[in-house]
This record gives C-alpha cells, sequence and structure tokens, in this order.
C-alpha cells in the first residue's frame, strides 16, 4: 500500500516507530552536554547588545536544570493564591554558555544540538556566530550548528520563558497552575550528527504484512534489521520496492499486533552510508489499527472502552515534567494497577518519555497544545487571579497563537507520530471563544497528512465534521453526559450517547475534593512550597479541627470513592458510551487547590482506595447489577439485573455467582448460567431476587457478584430496615426553641430540635450528600461546602443506624437541612459533623448533644419530616437513645449561645443574584415581554456556578439561540440551555436569540436555575 492510499479511510493501519533516546549513529552518536555551565540572567533583555554569546561568564548552573532548581531569580515571600509558590521566579532571557568538544570522528558531518525540553524559544550562537532560533513547549528544540571543526568551541544558548505567543497562562503548557513558567533546558542535552535520514514515517498494509518506509533527506540504499524489543529475536523479511526517499518490507510472519493488553514491540535497525559517513539508526515501534465506529473506538478492529485519567504535569519537586522513562512507567504502572488504559494530557504534550512508556505499557495517549476560553479574554476586577495574562482571543480571532498552534501541532507530530500509544489528537482544552471552522481546516490539514491516529478540533464545546471522537460533559442536541442518581443503579446515559453521532467519551469525571493531610506539607521540598496549605492548617488549628485531619481525609475519600463507582458503572452500563477521562486519579495543586486525586501530587497513594478495590469497577472487565435503590424496607423483594461489561482481552465465562449477606447473615446466593461474553460489549446475565423477610433490626447488606473462574467481581451496599414505631417517651420534640422548648430544658427535660430550618447563613451551612466541585477558591459561587461527612459510627445515637464514619448512600434521603457553625465551642463533640472544605475550615456539627442548664438537648440539622426508610430510622434511633440513661451529654451550651446558633432561617439559593439586562435589536429593554429581531440578554451571576438557562417565546418562534458563543435552533417556545461553571467564572453570561431573516422573537420569560 502506498502512502496516498492511507488517507481514503479512517483505519489507521500503521508501523509506529520512535527513535530510541541513546541509539542513533554508531560512530560517537552523541556527545551530552549535562553537566555545568554558566548562565546570566537578562531581564533587560541587553544580552545580544552586549554580546553575552562572546564570553563564557556567568553564575554556575548545572543542565539539565532550571533557575529554580539552581536557586536564581527573586526570592519569593507569602503565598500565591490558589497554587503552590515557587521560591524564586524570573520570566525572560537568559544566556547559558559552555565549551564544547566536537570529536574527530565527526569531521566534515554537520552536527546539531538537541535541547529536549524549552520553555518557550532557544537561540544558539556558536564562537559568536548566530545560527538559528528554535520555538515549542511540547517538543525537542534541535539547532542545526554547521560543520564544525573538531575541538573547542564556545556555545551559548539564550532561553527566553516570556510568553512568545499570546495563549495565556492559563493552560499547562506554559502557565503556573501546576507546571511553573521554568527557565532552562531539560531531559537529554546534547551535541549529534545530523541524521541522514531526515524524519522517517511509516506507512503499513497490515492485509499484507508490509510497511513502507519513507524519509525526509538522503535517497541513498540502506541497509535493515528487524528484530523484537524484548527479547532481541530476528525477524524475517524481505524488501520491496526500494525507491530513493521510501522502501517496503514485507514480514515474513505474521506480526503481533500493539494494544493495552499485548503491547508487543519491535526494533527497527536502519544503516546507511559507508566508513567515516556510516549512520545507524535503532526505532521502536509496534502494530496497531485505530478507526471510529458511531459509538466506539476501535483499535485493531475491536472495540475499547477508554478508561482514562487527565494529566495535568504533577511534578512538584521539580515544576516540569520528567524527561526520564522510569519515571513515566511508575505513572503508567499505577494508571495498568487501577485497570486503566488511557490518558489525556490536558493543554500540553509530554515529553519522549511518556510516549515511550506508554508505548512499553500499553497506554493510549491523548495530546494536546492549549487552553483558551471565554473567561480568558475578559479582565476579572473583582478576583484579579482569573485575569489572564495577555486576554487572549480564541483561536481564528487571535493571529499571534494562529501562528503558534498550527506549526505546534506539526511539530507534535513530527516528534512523536510514529508511537503506537499516540493514538488522539485535540487542539486543546474548552476552545469556547475560538473560530471553530478555522480550527476544522487545520484538523483537516493534519488528517489529510498524517492519518495515523484519531483527532478532535477541541474537548467540550461544539462538535465540528472533522472530529473523529469527542470528549464532553455536554454533547449539543442529546444532553448531559454522565451524572448521579441517589436512589440505586437502574439508571443510565444511553438516552445522550445513542444520538450522538461519534464515539463520545464523557470529560473530566468526577472532581470530588479530598481533606489533606497536613503532614503532606513537609514533601515539598523542591523548587515549590505548600504555603497555602500552612495557612489553611492554622485556620484548622484556630477552629480546633487540626488534628482531625486524618479522620477528615479518610471519610471524604471514602465519599469520593463512592461517587466514582456510581459515575463509571453508570457509563459502563451505557453502551453507546466509548469512555470517560477522570479528573482525577491525582490531587491538583493549582486553580485553588483542587485536592481531588486519591492520590497525592507525588503519585502517592492517600489509603483512600486500593487499585485492587478500584479495579472491581474500573477495571476492563467489570460485573454490574441494576436495582432501583439502596435502602429497602423488610418484607420487599429486593431485585437486580446482572450485567456484564467485558472490554478485556478474550470472552470471559457466562456464569456468574451471587451473595446477598451481612456478617453472620445471608439472604440469598445463587449462580447465573449462560453463553460466553465476548469482548468489546455489555452483556445481559440474568436477574436475581431475594424476599427480604424476617428482618427484626436494621443492617447493611452486601451485594457480590462474581465471574466464575476469574478476579472479576464487584460489590453493593443496600441497607434494610424493618418496621419501626416512634417509642413512646417524655422527649419533647420540635422544630421551634419556643417557650415550650425552653420550660421543658429549664425544668430538667429532654428536648429533639429538628433543626433543618433553623440558623442563617452566618451561623449554617447547607448540608448535602456530595462535595463541592473541584475547589471553592475557583468556582467560589457554589452552595455547598462540605466534603461529606465524619460520623461518630460507635455513638450510641446511632446504634439503631447501621453506619460507618462517612458518608454512604442510606445518608442520602438525609443530607437536607443543615449544619451549625460551633468554632466557639471546642468542648461540643458532634454526633455528625459535616467536613468544611479546608479553604473554610469551620468546625460543623448537623447532629450534636448538648446540656442546657438542667435540660438535655438533641440538635438535628437533617431533615427527618420525609418518608425514607433511612429517615425513619434515624429519627427512630435518637429517640430510643433519648430515651435511656445513656443520654447526658458532657459538653454545655448557654441559652444565649443556643439562640444565637438558631438565628433566624434564610433561604439559600445560587441564582437570587442573577441580575439581567435585555437588549431588544440595541436597546435597552426594562419590562418583558421583549420583542426584536435580535434579542441579547446579559446576566451578571455568581462566579462558577452550574445551571440552565430557562427561555419561553411565544408560539411560533423560529431562529437561533446562542449562549456563550454555543449556537443551536430555535425549535420549542420552552427550552434550557446548559450553563457550565466556565461560563460563569467572569461573573457574566451573554445570551443572544437571532429570528430568521426578516422575522421578529417575543421573549416572555428567562431564567438562570441552578443545578
Amino acid at each position: 500500500m502506498t502512502r496516498s492510499t492511507m488517507t481514503i479511510r479512517h483505519t489507521l493501519a500503521m508501523l509506529f516507530l520512535a527513535v530510541l533516546p541513546l541509539a542513533g549513529h554508531t560512530q560517537s552518536a552523541s556527545v551530552s552536554l549535562a553537566g555545568e555551565w554558566l548562565v546570566r540572567l537578562d531581564p533587560g533583555d541587553r544580552g545580544a547588545d552586549l554580546r553575552y554569546f562572546d564570553r563564557h561568564e556567568g553564575a554556575p548552573i548545572r543542565l539539565p536544570g532550571t533557575l529554580d532548581e539552581a536557586g536564581y531569580g527573586t526570592p519569593t515571600e507569602g503565598s500565591d493564591y490558589g497554587i503552590l509558590t515557587r521560591k524564586h521566579k524570573y520570566i525572560g532571557p537568559a544566556w547559558y554558555t559552555r565549551r564544547i568538544e566536537i570529536p574527530r570522528e565527526w569531521e566534515g558531518q554537520e552536527t546539531e544540538l538537541l535541547l529536549e525540553r524549552v520553555m518557550w524559544s532557544s537561540e544558539v550562537w556558536i564562537d559568536g556566530r548566530k545560527t538559528d532560533t528554535q520555538e515549542g513547549l511540547g517538543t525537542p528544540h534541535i539547532h542545526r550548528l554547521g560543520r564544525l571543526e573538531p575541538g573547542s568551541h564556545l556555545l551559548a544558548v539564550r532561553i527566553d520563558n516570556d510568553m512568545l505567543y499570546n495563549i495565556g497562562d492559563k493552560g499547562h503548557g506554559y502557565g503556573e497552575y501546576t507546571q511553573i513558567i521554568w527557565n532552562g533546558a531539560v531531559g537529554r542535552v546534547e551535541l549529534r550528527p545530523v541524521s541522514r535520514t531526515g524524519r522517517i514515517r511509516v506507512w503499513p498494509d497490515p492485509a499484507t504484512n508490509s510497511v513502507e518506509a519513507t524519509f525526509d533527506a538522503d535517497g541513498s540504499r540502506k541497509r535493515y534489521r528487524l528484530f523484537e524489543a524484548g527479547s532481541g529475536r530476528n525477524i524475517p523479511f524481505r524488501i520491496e520496492n526500494e525507491r530513493p526517499g521510501a522502501a517496503t518490507l514485507r514480514l515474513l510472519e505474521p506480526a503481533q499486533r500493539w494494544d493495552e493488553f499485548s503491547p508487543a514491540l519491535y526494533t527497527l535497525e536502519i544503516t546507511s552510508g559507508r566508513g567515516r559517513g556510516k549512520q545507524t539508526e535503532r526505532l521502536r515501534f509496534g502494530f496497531r489499527t485505530i478507526e471510529n465506529s458511531k459509538s466506539k473506538i476501535l483499535v485493531n478492529d475491536r472495540p475499547v472502552f477508554l478508561r482514562g485519567n487527565l494529566d495535568c504535569v504533577h511534578f512538584p519537586l521539580t515544576g516540569y515534567p520528567s524527561c526520564d522513562p522510569a519515571d513515566w512507567e511508575r505513572i503508567f504502572r499505577i494508571y495498568k494497577a487501577h485497570g486503566l488504559n488511557h490518558v489525556r494530557f490536558h493543554s500540553w504534550c509530554p515529553p519522549e518519555a511518556a510516549f515511550a512508556a506508554a508505548d512499553k505499557l500499553g497506554i493510549y495517549i491523548q495530546a494536546e497544545v492549549l487552553w483558551i476560553d471565554w473567561w480568558m479574554s475578559v479582565v476579572n476586577p473583582d478576583r484579579p487571579e482569573m485575569t489572564t495574562r495577555g486576554l487572549p482571543e480564541g483561536l481564528g480571532h487571535n493571529p499571534s497563537a494562529d501562528t503558534f498552534v498550527p506549526a505546534e501541532l506539526r511539530r507534535m507530530l513530527d516528534a512523536y507520530g510514529n508511537h503506537p500509544s499516540f493514538t488522539m489528537l485535540c487542539i486543546g482544552n474548552e476552545l469556547g471563544n475560538s473560530d471553530f471552522g478555522v480550527m476544522q481546516r487545520w484538523i483537516d490539514s493534519l488528517k489529510a497528512d498524517d492519518p495515523r491516529r484519531l483527532y478532535a478540533v477541541s474537548t467540550a464545546r461544539q462538535i465540528t465534521p472533522a472530529d473523529q471522537y469527542m470528549a464532553t460533559h455536554h454533547y449539543p442536541g442529546a444532553g448531559n453526559t454522565y451524572g448521579l442518581s441517589g436512589e440505586g443503579t437502574a439508571f443510565d446515559w444511553e438516552q445522550t450517547y445513542s444520538r450522538t453521532a461519534i464515539p463520545t467519551i464523557a470529560h473530566e469525571l468526577g472532581q470530588y475534593p479530598v481533606y489533606p493531610l497536613w503532614s503532606e506539607i513537609g514533601k515539598y521540598t523542591g523548587v515549590l512550597e505548600a504555603r497555602n496549605l500552612e495557612g489553611f492548617r492554622t485556620q484548622a488549628r484556630r477552629n480546633h479541627i487540626e488534628r482531625l485531619d486524618s479522620v477528615f481525609r479518610r471519610a471524604s475519600g471514602a465519599l469520593q470513592t463512592l461517587l466514582y463507582k456510581a459515575n463509571i458503572e453508570a457509563l459502563l452500563r451505557t453502551p453507546s458510551c466509548a469512555g470517560y477521562q477522570l479528573l482525577s486519579m491525582t490531587d491538583y495543586s493549582g486553580q485553588g487547590e483542587a485536592l481531588v486525586g486519591w492520590l497525592d501530587s507525588f503519585w502517592d497513594p492517600k489509603g483512600i482506595v486500593s487499585p485492587e478495590t478500584f479495579r472491581e469497577y474500573g477495571g476492563a472487565v467489570v460485573p454490574l447489577a441494576r436495582f432501583d435503590r439502596y435502602v429497602w424496607e423488610s418484607g420487599r423483594t429486593f431485585a437486580a439485573a446482572i450485567e456484564v461489561a467485558n472490554y478485556g482481552p478474550d470472552a470471559v465465562p457466562g456464569v456468574l455467582s451471587w451473595t446477598l449477606s451481612a456478617p453472620g447473615d445471608t439472604l440469598g446466593r445463587g449462580e447465573l448460567s449462560g453463553p460466553a461474553i465476548e469482548r468489546g460489549r455489555l452483556a445481559g446475565c440474568g436477574r436475581i431476587e431475594v424476599p427480604l423477610e424476617g428482618i427484626d433490626s436494621a443492617r447493611q447488606y452486601t451485594l457480590t457478584v462474581a465471574i466464575a473462574g476469574t478476579p472479576y467481581r464487584n460489590r453493593w451496599s443496600i441497607w434494610v430496615y424493618p418496621p419501626c414505631e416512634i417509642p413512646q417517651t417524655d422527649v419533647l420534640v420540635t422544630d421551634t426553641l419556643d417557650g415550650a422548648a425552653r420550660q421543658r430544658l429549664a425544668g430538667g427535660g429532654r428536648v429533639l430540635l429538628l433543626a433543618h430550618r433553623a440558623g442563617n447563613d452566618r451561623t449554617t451551612t447547607p448540608l448535602a450528600f456530595t462535595p463541592l466541585f473541584w475547589s471553592n477558591s475557583f468556582f467560589p459561587g457554589q452552595t455547598t461546602k462540605t466534603l461529606g461527612l465524619y460520623v461518630d459510627s460507635a455513638h450510641p445515637a446511632l446504634s439503631a443506624f447501621p453506619t460507618a464514619d462517612h458518608s454512604d448512600w442510606q445518608w442520602e434521603p438525609l443530607c437536607r437541612g443543615r449544619a451549625f457553625v460551633v468554632n466557639e465551642y471546642p468542648g461540643l463533640r458532634p454526633i455528625v459533623q459535616p467536613i468544611s472544605d479546608f479553604h473554610i475550615n469551620d468546625k460543623l456539627a448537623s447532629l450534636f448533644e448538648c446540656r442546657v442548664g438542667q435540660g438535655l438537648l438533641m440538635v438535628c440539622g437533617h431533615d427527618l419530616t420525609g418518608g425514607s426508610p433511612a429517615i425513619k430510622q434515624l429519627k427512630y434511633s435518637l429517640l430510643r437513645y433519648m430515651n435511656t440513661s445513656d443520654f447526658s451529654p458532657k459538653a454545655e451550651l448557654t441559652l444565649p449561645d443556643l439562640q444565637a446558633l438558631l438565628g433566624n432561617g434564610s433561604e439559600d439559593g445560587t441564582t437570587s443574584a442573577v441580575r439581567y439586562e435585555v437588549i431588544c435589536d440595541g436597546k435597552k429593554t426594562a419590562e418583558g415581554p421583549w420583542s426584536g429581531h435580535e434579542i441579547e440578554v446579559l446576566l451578571k451571576t455568581p462566579n462558577g456556578i452550574l445551571g440552565d438557562l430557562q427561555v419561553v417565546f411565544a408560539d411560533r418562534s423560529e431562529g437561533t439561540l446562542e449562549i456563550e458563543g454555543r449556537k443551536s435552533r430555535l425549535s420549542a417556545a420552552e427550552t434550557a440551555l446548559f450553563v457550565m461553571r466556565e461560563d460563569t467564572n467572569d461573573g457574566r453570561v451573554v445570551f443572544r436569540a437571532t429570528a430568521e431573516p426578516g422575522g421578529m422573537l417575543t421573549l416572555t420569560r428567562i431564567e438562570l436555575v441552578a443545578r
């Protein structure tokens, strides 16, 4: 098959090549320049005029390395807002010089300088003569030095880490959220002869077991050797159709395919020239094909389910990504241990070492360039940390970025395009304010030139005809791609995914924060310090909760695990879903300290969930159960439909065993038998039913489903409550601290105060089952300010309400109401303590007991007025306890203290502060209904809220709707438009409705409803 025939289909059948780091030429293949250099900072950018390139002067520095690591730059004081703080900062040019030796063997050959990783531009002088300038954030800088005489030469490199092109500083390729804006050179720093062959690309045809290799330079005949990368066994082949710049090789045995389960790799050795000019290059490669169906990505013609994670440059000791394959192998082995097969490099491109490690271990890579969205193009006067440097306009409107991005995409393909792991390329993240027509043309050009992977224009936002897959949280015209139901597991997202036109991946799934462990502060021993966490620890100490960090982390982490499991299983129950990308396995140290990982920023476990447990619901083969609810009443029949999602290497047995049990109490067990379950599909396996009879006390049971003869199993908790009658007691149950309640307390009586409507915004915070989203600092407009519950599960008040020490599904119907801020009462120990977000660190109590004068009081902020069996059971457990002598609180509150805590209730709501300004055909219009050919509405909102913009038009209205640049047809009188948190990050949302030519629209109602 020739190169040209490859472009007629999306199947990307190919042999992938990657130059081995230390292979290359056999005669003095490379000379490492690692070691001591001299550096001079040039903040005034006068170094060229002062001829810094002519003098070997300056302070000592080791390369590879950075100014931060050497301790050069301006020392910093205090803590940067929302991120780790650099010890030293410097942005601008710096000059690096050293003496180099050209080997005698290189005489007559051109020499080049390789700087594997530079931020952002590098200019080179040799013996006072300027050679060239290279640019790029995610690819090597290779400088041609010309033919140099053997012996000593002065090499000078000017590196400038200032913003060369206006892409802003909020993406991960260039910014301070996680990677820092460092100056230096990292990875390989070396001299080498210029390659005779230039760029090598290969275009295989698996059907004929042959491959065409093409070369940009040197049309001379070459000699080839092919062998297995692991064993070194020679692979027989014959050369066919060798011609200048290309050759076709036919393997004489079937090639092993590369994928996540069998990442088979080979080595190709190419030798050109003879004598002193002889050059040998060794390149590692693997066979695989990739294409898209309507709903799935196919690797080697087999459906895969992408189980991915976002990588956002987490290297807090250095502030830059490692170029050591061993570091990336460690990271990707953690992926594989958890059952993951995919990584999305959010708005950045990793170094060669990451691709090589992914090749070796079987990881599918999505690489990107940048992130620019609407909120980055405007000044945010109320939140200076949100104002983006350069206020970059979107691509297609930004000549500076429009120059950089297409060139960087080409450089990425040239540098890494032969890697089998490089399966997906996307321009960037959430490019909401960009011209999608312009970007589509860029992608079309890349696909035509190099159809060896799948391409997409942008994550989220819009779908274009160029997209071969999409990662998004909302698919236009289809709906949201993930979410939760607290009732049970009987739901899925097929209604959305069945309406998509290309494989669609759930975008940035999770973002559930976990409380930090303060001892982690001591791990930041490199160029960054966790001064922000030190401030939060001081706040926790002031509010008497510093020593609870360990239990808070465990409890908030348990809730995170619960929610990840529910989200992932819902997507696995969705036949048309192509996969998910988690945000994320690791903490994210920027954007307002989004500590969302079950691993910390060093890729070390927090003790939240083991890889073995995660694989039960996050691996390649997962048993699933669909049941209506987590909370049951005895006397009913538990029913569940059992399925298996098999995206493993082979078919699995169709025989499954199941049990529904608690310690010492098995309610049912059985076996389901069926045909083998083929790979690449979701299969129904049968239904189980278990009568919930003879249960006379509340219990938690575990449903376990396992596939016979395999390690695959999964588990779910359910709670069964018998009918409970509220005991007859002398406890006064009231929702108001009225005269009767005060009199009962004054007389030494007992009172259960149902306080779910008490308090105010100063003395309480709303209860919520799920934690706040991402970061309260980055998205401050959220109602939820908590990270789950820490429960004193051994307290006798809960003896009839089985619970762990953290939130679980039986708590979901109870998480309506209020938690009280009890910072001023160190002696008060809550029975249930909502975990205050660590940016706030309030001591909270949603269920607590105390003495008030002679009386005994239980205050319950959980709403106990609903009909859920869990609600009834908790109320029963409290009253049973309060009727015993065990009810003897130690903490004391005065009546004025209590009245101050309870205060006056106030309604919560994130949309109450929204203001609307309506412009009809260019004129402000105060009162509705609003009519005109074009109606524009400017909404001023709290920062970072999520919601739906509900708009109602008069009957038979036709036209176009646009919200924050996303367009859709007006096809119904009433519609709801999704409003993302990113839309409101700048405190404003713009909605526009335009009638058909010559027509008019009448808008009768508009309201932003928070989710």
